[in-house]
């Protein structure tokens, strides 16, 4: 059995899939749900940003019932917030209640109330994060230009055209924001009567942007990025499995289950030794660092096995629904290491393979990518230095 031999590091690993700027939204609360908690299980703090915390309605009906519209949903994230398992990065240190009113007057989408900037503050001030807003700022505003710059390198007729204004409009703003960019592509639309080419061509401005605005944070953070599905992981270089289990119990993968699990059970399972050895381990991948092999696939399986238990303890007198998944579910989890066979870097996954089209299951690529530090990424506080040269994915995809 896994005891208390290695402690789980203090990396934080920024929540991208809370981030309401991507192409293909979570489909309800408990989709998100199962994704924060499946993340929170494999990581050792997970960090969001303010306009995340604030503008993300149904994150906000996991926190509190007053935001739940009426939706049957378990409203009851306080906990991970108030602990600082769930952080929040705010802007030059101002509340959330200040960054709600400057949102408010930019008429910002999805935008809450004054109360819930308040309660979210109560919650989660103890464990916030600073950020400087201007290295952020010009994160997005690079990455912006970059991604432009290569959709426009074969580009020609309406689709050139469209990436040149997109490109001369965001050059020329300074700070460049996430809505001005949508604003333009409402008036760049209205003007172009249907043409098809641009349509398309905003649609793939559109694109970038989100992409863009999901990277700054983290990478000025120099922190570790838990990553939407359209996010592409694979690399042109060949891989080898080095190391893989194939029988491990599946429900730490499971969507339904994870969307339905209390936080009081997901608190008792982040106190399992096995589970800190595990997250210490996937914490060393990430990172680029060499990891205990045996020690990171015996802490896989006895955390699985772990959670297996917990979820029949949950569900079996309780919940029909997820009783009856139970029930049903004889797939198999496959844990495997892989390295790359031209740098020798490491990579780990987590899937069903056996697993149908019907069933909801979460899979996890960790890999570890490195990239030159955004400027203004230096003196940034605790995360500054240590992992400033880093940008790390982790990404989780809905089966």
């Amino acid at each position: 059995m896994i005891d208390q031999r290695a402690q789980s590091s203090s990396e934080k690993v920024y929540l991208s899939d809370v981030e309401i700027h991507r192409q293909s939204p979570l489909a309800n609360a408990e989709d998100l749900r199962a994704r924060v908690l499946f993340h929170a299980a494999l990581s050792d703090t997970l960090l969001i940003g303010d306009s995340q915390a604030l503008n993300t309605p149904l994150l906000r009906a996991l926190v509190s019932s007053d935001e739940a519209g009426g939706h049957t949903v378990r409203s009851d994230f306080a906990p991970l917030l108030s602990s600082g398992r769930i952080r929040v990065a705010c802007r030059d240190g101002q509340t959330l209640a200040a960054v709600r009113e400057a949102q408010k007057t930019r008429q910002v989408e999805h935008a809450p109330g004054a109360a819930y900037a308040d309660l979210m503050d109560g919650m989660t001030r103890e464990h916030a994060l600073t950020y400087r807003f201007d290295a952020v700022s010009a994160a997005f505003k690079a990455g912006v230009i970059r991604l432009l710059e290569e959709r426009r390198g074969d580009a020609e007729g309406p689709t050139l055209m469209t990436f040149q204004a997109a490109l001369e409009f965001a050059r020329a703003q300074e700070p460049l924001y996430f809505k001005a960019i949508k604003d333009w592509e409402e008036s760049f639309l209205a003007e172009a009567s249907g043409n098809t080419e641009v349509v398309l061509a905003v649609a793939a401005v559109d694109r970038a942007a989100g992409e863009s605005y999901r990277q700054a944070l983290p990478h000025v953070l120099g922190a570790g990025t838990a990553a939407p599905r359209s996010v592409e992981l694979s690399t042109a270089s060949a891989t080898r499995t080095t190391l893989e289990r194939t029988t491990l119990p599946a429900c730490l993968l499971d969507s339904f289950l994870l969307g339905r699990l209390p936080v009081e059970v997901f608190l008792e399972a982040a106190e399992q030794p096995s589970r800190g050895v595990l997250v210490q381990q996937l914490g060393l991948l990430r990172r680029g660092s060499q990891p205990d092999l045996s020690l990171l696939m015996e802490a896989m399986t006895e955390f699985s096995t772990w959670m297996q238990a917990a979820f029949e303890r949950t569900f079996r007198a309780t919940d029909e629904r997820a009783r009856a998944v139970l029930n049903g579910n004889r797939n198999l989890m496959r844990f495997g290491i892989s390295q790359d066979s031209l740098t020798g870097a490491l990579g780990a996954g987590l899937d069903v393979p056996t697993a149908n089209g019907d069933e909801d299951y979460l899979d996890l690529r960790v890999v570890d990518r490195s990239v030159p530090a955004a400027d203004g990424a230096a003196d940034i506080g605790e995360l500054g230095t240590r992992q400033m040269q880093q940008r790390v994915i982790t990404g989780a995809y809905a089966g």
